[in-house]
């Protein structure tokens, strides 16, 4: 069975990666992956630290590989439905039943990913000056073909999980981002900072890259 293309979207906090992740899994009618570190963090009843970066990095990759490789542990053999009954990933909260039913598709020739090793590469480096080596060996053998940069919003959406309220803090984190992903080569479009600039982009681009593979919901 061919391998899904592989969209990640990656980005400093507060630029509407998880908004972009759902609008295009729900307009494609695909599977995605949503950011295990905020169901981690929200169970998290202390503050987080180096080691707990390693254990969410651990469990991301699994889900990413679940929906990526169709595990035979994870697909029903009953319906056309894929159920992550190993990896059991929480959805987040305020979820249409249309979206929750399309968070993985058996046999979609697109999967999205909210964050992935990319986004957990560079919170290691950023936030402690250190790297995983699960994640480092994940990404000599990335799963991902093609990366969506988003810019950050100029407005800061506060949340208990966010630490970065400074626009010049979250522009100096994208602009990490820009110069690890065009240093190491892979497909990368960068995507606005509002929120249906990006989600158009986007949609151009991936219609452009399947117009004949993918049917968008009408």
């Amino acid at each position: 069975m061919d391998k899904p293309f592989v969209i990640t979207i990656v980005g400093a906090e507060s630029s509407g990666k998880t908004t972009l992740a759902m609008r295009l899994a729900e307009y494609f009618v695909c599977p995605w992956v949503p950011e295990y570190a905020r169901e981690y963090l929200e169970g998290l009843e202390r503050a987080y630290d180096e080691e707990d970066l390693g254990i969410m990095a651990a469990q991301q990759l699994a889900e990413i590989l679940a929906v990526v490789n169709r595990e035979p542990s994870t697909v029903s053999h009953e319906s056309s439905d894929v159920r992550l009954e190993m990896v059991d990933p929480v959805l987040p909260n305020g979820l249409s039943e249309t979206l929750k039913s399309l968070l993985v598709t058996r046999y979609s020739s697109l999967v999205i990913v909210d964050g992935g090793m990319m986004n957990m590469r560079m919170w290691a480096r950023i936030k402690y000056k250190t790297s995983i080596p699960l994640v480092e060996e994940a990404l000599e053998n990335d799963v991902t073909d093609l990366y969506l940069l988003c810019r950050p919003l100029n407005e800061w959406e506060p949340d208990a999980l966010r630490e970065a309220p400074s626009i010049i803090d979250r522009v100096w984190i994208y602009n990490q981002y820009l110069e690890e992903l065009s240093k190491s080569k892979i497909n990368l479009e960068i995507v606005g900072s509002m929120e249906n600039e990006k989600f158009n982009k986007a949609v151009t681009l991936i219609e452009k890259l399947f117009k004949t593979i993918i049917k968008p919901t009408a």
